[in-house]
């Protein structure tokens, strides 16, 4: 009797054991299969290959739900996120500023016309801003983008606005399934490792999309935590700028400033905030932030640091900044980028530190009076429509 107790217990155990793989592994699949959402940053309709940068936006790209209903995004000729469209020459009576940087910048869940960039031209007419800012790239690809397009165009200011995530972008070859271009350091002279890179993967860019349902699968788990075991000990990816990386972003802001000098035009180096614990006081942000702001300041390029003043906001004002779950936005990749009150407070923010660089407000005062002198404003989360701009 005690026996076939033993047995139905055991019996009972494998079952139940048997059960639970089962189920993890159902439940796995389909978190893994299920539809993520309309559109993810690095594989929205909006992008495509890109040889020389891995991705860029398509041009003549139009969506007036892209975000949300209302919430459109779309791209001119030269695939940059505007209305319209932008000459060689700067218009008659304009400061023409471009605006490189990643989805921060992009403007990733809100409009066009919402984007902090783009909110510059509220402040005052007389400027025309000129988006070109991708979704995910690197300061290198910023770099490397600017170096095609914007060189080509005259304008006034170049703003280069990073987050930390830009700098450390810089250490991969590939992101999301995309292979990107690479900079590297040769005889002290900047150059592309990689000029063309690879097609997407299809299969690395759906595995890129789905780490934490992989996750479920107690085997991946058990692996990963092996693999990380092995990594102890080795630079972590948010770890301090090498040497050989200072010396490279040193490069990298001698080569813009060759660049600018050679356009009439003024850099500025503008560090945003992100809603991450990173812009802590202590935090991995802060040696990122001093390797920009001393080699900017060997090379005379100028910055606007806004992480300071964000750390003095209540943090109610903060959190509101930004895009939370739960929000009407389709896309599950825009939590956590600035809000429509983000894009106004950053704008807002780099206006006023902008015209009090000696150099830019010089080029603003060569320009025609404002025959309104009223301030320019917009009400917070308005103008969702489609601008004919």
């Amino acid at each position: 009797m005690f026996k076939k107790f033993i047995l139905s217990a055991g019996l009972c155990m494998v079952f139940f054991v048997f059960f639970e793989g089962l189920a993890s592994t159902g439940f796995a699949l389909y978190k893994i299969l299920a539809p993520s959402g309309p559109g993810r940053s690095l594989s929205g309709p909006h992008l495509q290959f890109d040889s020389e940068l891995g991705w860029a936006s398509v041009p003549h790209f139009c969506d007036k739900d892209y975000y949300a209903p209302g919430v459109y995004l779309k791209t001119n000729s030269q695939g940059f996120r505007s209305s319209g469209e932008f000459t060689a020459g700067i218009p008659a009576g304009k400061l023409r500023i471009i605006c490189s940087g990643d989805s921060q910048t992009f403007g990733d869940g809100v409009a066009n016309d919402q984007d902090w960039c783009q909110d510059l031209e509220t402040y005052d007419p007389r400027i025309q801003a000129v988006n070109m800012a991708e979704i995910g790239y690197g300061a290198d690809q910023m770099y490397l983008r600017y170096k095609r397009a914007g060189a080509a165009m005259d304008h006034d200011v170049h703003l280069f606005a990073i987050v930390t995530d830009d700098l450390l972008r810089m250490r991969y070859a590939t992101m999301g399934g995309y292979g990107k271009p690479v900079l590297k350091l040769r005889n002290g002279e900047l150059i592309t490792e990689k000029a063309a890179v690879g097609q997407r993967s299809a299969v690395l860019h759906w595995l890129a999309l789905k780490p934490h349902p992989l996750r479920q699968f107690r085997s991946v788990e058990v692996v990963a935590d092996i693999v990380d075991s092995a990594k102890a000990g080795r630079p972590v990816a948010s770890s301090p700028p090498s040497t050989e990386e200072r010396q490279r972003l040193g490069a990298l802001i001698e080569s813009l400033e060759a660049m600018e000098t050679n356009k009439g035009s003024i850099l500025v180096f503008v560090y945003i905030p992100t809603r991450t614990i990173d812009y802590t006081p202590g935090g991995p942000s802060e040696p990122w932030r001093e390797a920009v702001r001393e080699e900017c300041a060997k090379r005379g390029a100028a910055v606007i640091d806004l992480i300071d003043d964000y750390r003095k906001l209540p943090i109610t004002t903060r959190d509101g900044l930004f895009i939370w779950p739960g929000t009407v936005q389709n896309f599950v990749e825009s939590i956590g980028h600035f809000s429509v009150s983000g894009h106004d407070y950053i704008a807002r923010q780099v206006f006023t530190k902008l015209v009090a660089i000696p150099e830019v407000a010089g080029k603003i005062a060569a320009l025609p009076p404002l025959t309104d002198t009223r301030p320019v404003t917009r009400p917070v989360g308005a103008a969702n429509h489609m601008s004919s701009r």
